[in-house]
């Protein structure tokens, strides 16, 4: 079966495009147990493209500031890394993007003077402690409960090696490893120190502030239709890998 799969996703017309963060249903991640921060249910079938995807995760911190118009130093939860593939750190007042005074990327601080009254900041920053990142393709539960690692790392190592020279991509040993067929979901899951920040969306008193630092872009096929017994081939390989 699985060689008459292969010919009809040949013969399927398809386009090449990028699975975003947008395309994505997003939750901020909470620390210490293995949680899905991101998560898309594929309307056609999909493969991964075996080419460079883009990482990045961040967290988030809330300051208020004292409203003296001096120059105040915050410090940060997690030490702060300088990564080559993002902005290592987004700072919001009140809602509005603003440039802190300084970063100190050793002291894991930084400085912001307020205009003479009491701001709320928003500080996203790309943090240092090691965060293992899981993309899995997973099957719905009405055709039970099959899944699989397509991609495995740790941010500690994706955040600062250089992704242009370093991509992270998704590897296999066959065609089927990459396809996600219709309904199945690519999930992306965090375990570890770091609670992980798309916006600012799950506070009590939010101000709808993003996370522009926030990098989550993988190369995909996207097929045009369905293919009959494209979810079965593609569980049998991930049951039975070997056949």
């Amino acid at each position: 079966m699985a060689n008459g799969i292969i010919q009809a996703l040949d013969q399927t017309p398809a386009s090449s495009t990028t699975l975003e963060r947008d395309d994505f249903e997003l939750t901020s991640g909470v620390s210490g147990r293995r949680v899905v921060i991101a998560d898309y249910q594929a309307e056609t079938p999909l493969m991964f493209r075996q080419a460079a995807m883009r990482l990045a995760f961040v967290t988030v911190q809330e300051y208020q500031t004292d409203g003296s118009g001096n120059a105040q130093t915050f410090s940060l939860a997690h030490d702060i890394v300088e990564s080559p593939n993002t902005g290592n750190f987004v700072l919001y007042s009140d809602g509005s993007r603003v440039s802190p005074d300084s970063v100190d990327f050793d002291a894991d601080q930084f400085e912001y003077t307020d205009g003479g009254a009491q701001e709320r900041l928003h500080a996203y920053y790309v943090a240092r402690d090691p965060v293992q990142i899981q993309i899995e393709r997973q099957a719905p539960r009405s055709q039970g409960k099959v899944s699989d690692v397509v991609y495995d790392d740790v941010t500690s190592l994706l955040h600062e090696r250089n992704q242009n020279s370093e991509p992270p991509s998704i590897g296999g040993d066959h065609p089927l490893d990459f396809v996600v067929p219709r309904k199945w979901n690519v999930q992306v899951y965090a375990k570890g120190p770091v609670e992980f920040a798309w916006t600012d969306d799950d506070e009590a008193n939010p101000q709808g502030t993003r996370a522009p630092n926030a990098v989550l872009n993988i190369p995909v096929q996207k097929y045009t239709r369905d293919i009959p017994d494209l979810a079965q081939s593609v569980k049998q390989r991930i049951i039975n890998p070997g056949e």
